[in-house]
């Protein structure tokens, strides 16, 4: 009966585990769009996506105003950004571009959960994409 009940929690231990940190779950390609920066809405008009390549191992896409690419490791629901490279364009309002950019090479987990990619600093949620 220990053994039996031994098996079934180490076989939930692992499922949880992969579930958290799959792959899979990360959707290589799909370009996810920022909803939730440090615990703020990103308001109408500002668009800041990002898009995750599994074969090249490289990340970017757009920071409302200039566009951004730089390589990841991925291991399990570790995840570890490079400092991008961000193109030098200069736009009105780059208020959430100024506090998107900075967070990236904080990154250092991540979990989709309900269809949103949650990026996590030091056991916090910095960043909700969908």
């Amino acid at each position: 009966m220990k053994q039996l009940l031994f098996f079934a929690c180490a076989f939930f231990a692992l499922a949880l585990v992969q579930s958290c940190g799959s792959s899979s779950g990360i959707k290589f390609g799909k370009e996810w769009e920022l909803v939730e920066l440090n615990g703020e809405q990103i308001p109408a008009g500002v668009r800041i996506m990002i898009v995750f390549d599994e074969a090249n191992k490289r990340y970017g896409g757009t920071a409302s105003c200039n566009n951004y690419t730089g390589t990841f490791k991925l291991d399990g629901g570790l995840l570890k950004l490079s400092n991008p490279g961000v193109t030098k364009k200069a736009c009105p309002d780059m208020t959430w571009e100024g506090k998107y950019l900075p967070i990236l090479t904080k990154i250092d987990a991540w979990a989709n959960m309900d269809g949103q990619l949650k990026l996590m600093s030091m056991g916090n949620t910095v960043a909700v994409y969908k």
